[in-house]
């Protein structure tokens, strides 16, 4: 593992990756159709990272980065089941930033343990998180009326983590070049640490 490899999928291994990889990973209600997820890379509002060990993938993390927005979201990200337990999911996740040129700061929407399905196993994600330098804003998030999220971030190389109000600001303008104007309102809602409702855009 000490010479590992990053590069960009090709749509045709990112489509291996999903049907071989995550929905083994992922539970189908968090999985995105692969037809959404190969447009929004057509389209230039997504990229795929794949870690590889010689020639043989390790890791992988789907980025949502779209055109002109400021910041970037870590979407799906999971170490393949036999390099796992050995802190490979850490060291690249703290390497992350670094790949991520002119991006102000990663942001990690974390399952809340409150609402989860598994409380533990969300917990153990946040403390994942931040054992790896990433910063709980403070702010809660529902998506399509129904999951919740706490928002984190992770720092550009050299700089200060993004204030909490700015980070979820910046999160609101992902999902409205993405998704849209009327749906993002319709379908994000992004609570401050108070429990009120944010309108940021």
């Amino acid at each position: 593992m000490n010479t590992l490899t990053w590069r960009l999928l090709t749509a045709e291994e990112l489509t291996r990756v999903y049907l071989n990889e995550m929905r083994r990973d992922f539970p189908p209600t968090e999985l995105k159709p692969l037809s959404m997820v190969l447009n929004s890379e057509a389209v230039g509002d997504s990229h795929t990272w794949g870690v590889y060990d010689g020639e043989t993938l390790v890791a992988y993390l789907l980025m949502v980065r779209p055109r002109g927005a400021k910041v970037c979201q870590l979407d799906y990200f999971a170490v393949l089941p036999a390099c796992r337990a050995a802190g490979l999911g850490a060291k690249l996740l703290a390497a992350l930033p670094g790949k991520e040129a002119g991006a102000d700061a990663i942001l990690i929407e974390a399952e809340l343990p409150e609402k989860a399905d598994d409380p533990a196993m969300a917990v153990r994600r946040l403390g994942f998180y931040a054992r790896c330098g990433a910063v709980d804003t403070g702010w809660t998030e529902k998506l399509f009326g129904a999951s919740w999220f706490r928002v984190l971030t992770l720092a550009a190389p050299g700089q200060q983590p993004m204030g909490a109000e700015d980070a979820c600001r910046a999160l609101a303008d992902c999902y409205r070049r993405v998704i849209g104007e009327p749906k993002w309102r319709q379908y994000i809602e992004l609570y401050r640490p108070d429990g009120t409702t944010a309108q940021l855009l």
